[in-house]
C-alpha cells in the first residue's frame, strides 16, 4: 500500500501542486487568509521539490544518516575511493 501511494504521489506531483494551489485560491476567495497561506506554502515547497527532482516521499521514508549508503559512507582507510 505504501509503495502504491508513493508511486501515485511521484507520478502525479504536478496535479497535487495544482490542487493545492486551487484550494489555496478558493480559501483566499473565502477570506480565510491563514489556511490559504498554508496551502500556497505547501504548493510552493512541492514546486521547488519537483523542479529540483527531489522525491518528497524519500525525504520522509529514507534514513538520512544510513551509513550503508555510498554517498554517506566515507572513504576506506587505505585511501581507495569507493566505486
Amino acid at each position: 500500500m505504501r509503495a502504491r501511494a508513493a508511486a501515485h504521489l511521484k507520478g502525479n506531483i504536478w496535479l497535487w501542486i495544482g490542487g493545492l494551489a486551487l484550494a489555496g485560491a478558493a480559501t483566499a476567495a473565502l477570506g480565510w487568509a491563514t489556511p490559504a497561506a498554508f496551502l500556497f506554502m505547501a504548493a510552493g515547497l512541492f514546486i521547488i521539490m519537483a523542479d529540483s527532482h527531489v522525491d518528497p516521499v524519500a525525504l520522509l521514508t529514507e534514513d538520512a544518516l544510513d551509513p550503508d549508503a555510498p554517498e554517506v559512507a566515507g572513504p576506506r582507510g587505505d585511501g581507495a575511493t569507493m566505486a
